[in-house]
This record gives C-alpha cells, sequence and structure tokens, in this order.
C-alpha cells in the first residue's frame, strides 16, 4: 500500500517574550485504499489556514474520517471540533497524563479533554502498531509522557516520520536535546535517537520538513510568515 504525506499547515518556533504562536504541523496523510487521515489539527490562529489547504485538495473536513493526535496540548488538538464525523486516536498513556499534567506544563485543556470524551475517541494501548496499511504509530515519550508519532516509507522508499513534539525543531533533532520535556522520566533523548537513526524525512512539530543529506539533516524552504499589523 502507498503512504503518501502533505502538509496542510507548517509548523513554526516563532514566539515573543512571554509566549508563543503555537503554530503547529498539520500533515494530511494519504493511504491507498484507505481515505485521508489527519495527524494532529492545530488550533484556532491557523484555523482558515487548516481549512483552505483542505478545500485546495477539495476536501471538506467531513471528508476526514480518521484523525490522529500526537498528544493533547492545545497548539495540536484545538480545531478538533471541526472534525465531526472522524474517529480520534491518542494513546491511552496521553489521556492519562492529560488528566494529571506535570505542574509546569499549562497547554493542556480539561475542557478540550471532556470535549474529546464526549467524541468517537479511540485510545490506543499498544506502545507501537499498525494504524492503516503501512502507516504505523510508536510511542515517544518526552514532550508529554503518552506522546506518539506516525511514521512509513513514501513511495521514493523514504523512511518518513511526522514527529509531533517528540521533536519540535532542527536543533532538538541535531542535538538530541529537547526544550519543553513534561515527562518525569526524561525520556526525549532516547526518542529523538529512535527518529535520528529510522527517518530521512522528518516532519517536525514545529519547523518545516527537514531531510537526510550525508552532510546532515537540512530543509529546503525557509519558514515565512507575514505579520499583518493593523
Amino acid at each position: 500500500m502507498a503512504v503518501q504525506h502533505d502538509i496542510l499547515v507548517e509548523g513554526n518556533c516563532l514566539s515573543f517574550k512571554g509566549g508563543f504562536f503555537g503554530f503547529s504541523a498539520v500533515v494530511l496523510v494519504n493511504v491507498d485504499g484507505h481515505g485521508p487521515i489527519l495527524f494532529d489539527t492545530g488550533h484556532h490562529s491557523t484555523r482558515l489556514l487548516l481549512l483552505n489547504a483542505l478545500a485546495e485538495r477539495n476536501l471538506t473536513p467531513a471528508d476526514i474520517k480518521t484523525v490522529f493526535l500526537s498528544h493533547l496540548h492545545f497548539d495540536h488538538i484545538n480545531n478538533i471540533d471541526l472534525f465531526t464525523n472522524a474517529t480520534i486516536y491518542v494513546s491511552s498513556a496521553e489521556w492519562d497524563y492529560a488528566q494529571h499534567p506535570a505542574s509546569e506544563d499549562v497547554f493542556g485543556s480539561q475542557g478540550m479533554n471532556e470535549y474529546l470524551q464526549r467524541q468517537n475517541l479511540q485510545l490506543i494501548q499498544a506502545p507501537e502498531g499498525e494504524l492503516a496499511p503501512g502507516l504505523f504509530y510508536r510511542q515517544a515519550p518526552g514532550h508529554t509522557t503518552g506522546s506518539y508519532l506516525l511514521h512509513f516509507v513514501n513511495p521514493d522508499k523514504k523512511r518518513v516520520v511526522l514527529a509531533g513534539d517528540a521533536c519540535k525543531t532542527y536543533r532538538e533533532l541535531a542535538t538530541l536535546s529537547a526544550a519543553n520535556e513534561y515527562d518525569p522520566d526524561r525520556q526525549s533523548s532516547n526518542t529523538l535517537q529512535w527518529i535520528a537513526d529510522n527517518a530521512d524525512i522528518v516532519v517536525p512539530g514545529h519547523f518545516p520538513e527537514l531531510h537526510r543529506t550525508p552532510h546532515g539533516w537540512i530543509w529546503d524552504q525557509p519558514s515565512t510568515l507575514e505579520l499583518i499589523v493593523r
């Protein structure tokens, strides 16, 4: 089965004094014979970008029947209410963590947890498995206890990892060291090492797509954001 990915909203790590924009990657995954799968949803700041990107591909939110959430921070899940026809997958470890997050982790939302509980929510128990033919999930703890990633081999025989915040930026992949690590077991370095060992293409949570070369990881296009001040 052919598996391909298409970045609908590019992640960006821009921040400002006292906060950050939280522009996270939203990725469409197409699996032959399965239908479109959405990896994360972003939040309200990128809602129109997401809707427009879907429309450009002749899709509406109603066409998305499967959503896979890497973890339950607001910047990755707050647009989930657009996808009322979807089965929503998240790890059971992340669900448990989100009910009682680390004290310094202020990026979840009990309101969103309650919303998700009323939807067609499927909790993943296994540390790894197959979401659709040729599309695999794997636990990726570090940023949160229950973070998961998706990985597959694309038609060009490249190993692709959709990392979510298991790998937020180029710097994290290059140094195998992560910021904002809320997992008490501090497993980010092990997770980043697995990604580095098993990927040719990485879609980070808050950075452009990264490609492996003989000289290290590169990204092809500069990350741009047009700011409009009124």
